[in-house]
């Protein structure tokens, strides 16, 4: 059988209804999303101030909202890293935290949480002061248990994380090998969190501690960087992500007799092919080379 037989078009996974859709979302995933100023400025909103927080966080609520629609159980969002603290830029620094744990524990935020039915939790809070009160608040006022998790995480230090990671494996109780993970994973999270399989980043295609939480890739882990900047990610990108992880990615065969002649159909693809992640400037921005159609390519 034909693998590549089965595989719909887009335009059938387009269409395909929700409840079809689902069961394709990989349990746990990372969304990465960066230059929400550049979205503030795009859109006509001030980069600076209350008024950039606040349309900042409606964005954020809006693609959680269309995760937990297409079927996410563990949403993690990294939010707030090192080079944001290292900024000079007049009135954002100082603002940070305040920014960062008003809209995240705030009277509207737990309001909205409990309207959506999220249990929201702030990933490694216990070993951060700054945000460990409002850790043990989102803790006590969502669900202990939910269909839907949304994981916010913040790393003032790219060091942090090991020192995290060395600190719970130092406190875990372990008796048999294979406990060591979940429960190292219970003193950093509180509970154990199912392999992520899939991240969705912005803009530059480069991975950090401050994108990767302490053991969630654990295994094969799928990159996409969508070059919209923000929280801008909407129903049809989603799609277009999980039609390729699904679909196109999964090309691994046991038996692999014949399968490198079959590239001689496709011989100028593989000899002129580009390097992935070199880009240009755009004023003061990186933006990804644009790739050339190739002839025999499906793409």
């Amino acid at each position: 059988m034909n693998p590549e037989a089965s595989i719909p078009s887009f335009a059938e996974f387009l269409v395909l209804p929700l409840d079809a859709l689902r069961p394709l979302l990989p349990e746990a995933l990372i969304y990465a999303a960066s230059g929400t100023r550049r979205a503030a400025a795009l859109a006509g909103v001030p980069t600076q101030g209350d008024a950039f927080a606040a349309w900042t966080q409606g964005e954020l609520w809006r693609t959680v909202e269309l995760f937990q629609r297409c079927g996410a159980r563990h949403l993690i969002m990294p939010m707030l890293g090192p080079s944001q603290f290292d900024e000079v830029t007049a009135d954002y620094r100082e603002h940070l935290w305040r920014w960062y744990l008003q809209g995240l524990t705030g009277a509207p935020a737990l309001a909205h949480y409990r309207r959506m039915g999220w249990r929201v939790r702030l990933a490694c809070s216990e070993f951060i002061p700054a945000l460990r009160q409002a850790g043990q608040l989102l803790a006590a006022e969502t669900p202990p248990e939910a269909s839907f998790t949304l994981w916010c995480y913040a790393v003032p230090d790219y060091d942090a994380p090991l020192q995290w990671l060395i600190e719970a494996a130092r406190r875990a109780v372990v008796e048999t090998a294979s406990e060591s993970i979940p429960a190292v994973q219970r003193v950093l999270y509180g509970e154990a969190i199912p392999p992520v399989t899939l991240y969705l980043g912005t803009g530059k295609p480069q991975l950090s501690s401050l994108q990767l939480p302490p053991l969630l890739a654990r295994g094969p882990l799928q990159g996409y960087w969508h070059q919209k900047p923000g929280y801008s990610l909407d129903e049809v990108g989603l799609r277009q992500v999980l039609y390729d992880d699904v679909y196109l990615r999964r090309t691994w065969r046991a038996d692999k007799a014949g399968r490198a002649e079959q590239s001689l159909a496709y011989r100028q693809a593989w000899q002129s092919a580009p390097i992935l992640g070199l880009g240009t400037r755009l004023g003061p921005f990186w933006y990804p080379t644009p790739l050339e159609a190739v002839e025999g390519s499906s793409v």
